[in-house]
């Protein structure tokens, strides 16, 4: 199997991107609670 060790920067880095998208996602998710229904959260 080529590949199936990973480095342990590769892990970091892995990890802070799913920080990342996880706290990005949540930020999305509050945004759309806090838009009043004029039909922008459609487009959103």
């Amino acid at each position: 199997m080529k590949g199936a060790l990973m480095s342990v920067s590769g892990r970091v880095l892995l990890r802070k991107r799913a920080i990342i998208e996880t706290i990005n996602d949540e930020l999305k998710n509050m945004h759309r609670l806090n838009i009043p229904d004029t039909g922008l959260s459609t487009i959103l």
